[in-house]
């Protein structure tokens, strides 16, 4: 079941993997949408994004990935091409989140740019990461 989110301009297909967060529509526009994975209970946020000045390219959202200002650099990164989109992603160590790391994700179309992160131990993140990209790779820019 594809959701739209007109004031994110994009829409995304949690699929069966993902249920989206029963949110406040005025939280939505500002904040995105929360999907939580069925399987491992984490959550990731879904939001639109400025791309900070990089193109709009693998190579600009491999910019933006790395210069988020998480405890590390990412020590995961990789790039998938689905349909319409291009997908960045990795995961970063934090400080003060009780040993948790951040999945990362940026999807763009050439136009515009969109960013679902979640927290999570480490293996849980690894665990779900496919399950992101997959995620990741339902997108689309409206």
């Amino acid at each position: 079941m594809r959701i739209s989110l007109p004031r994110q301009h994009f829409s995304i297909d949690p699929g069966h993997e993902f249920v989206a967060d029963a949110l406040d529509q005025t939280v939505i526009d500002e904040l995105g949408v929360y999907f939580r994975s069925k399987e491992h209970g984490i959550y990731l946020n879904a939001c639109a994004l400025a791309p900070g000045g990089h193109p709009l390219t693998t190579d600009g959202l491999f910019a933006l990935l790395r210069e988020q200002g998480w405890a590390s650099a990412p020590f995961d990164e990789w790039s998938d091409t689905a349909e319409l989109v291009s997908i960045v992603g990795g995961t970063f160590e934090t400080v003060g989140m009780g040993g948790e790391v951040v999945l990362e994700i940026f999807v763009t179309d050439g136009r515009s740019v969109a960013n679902l992160a979640g927290p999570g131990k480490r293996e849980i993140i690894a665990a779900v990461t496919p399950a992101a990209r997959r995620l990741a790779s339902t997108l689309r820019f409206e």
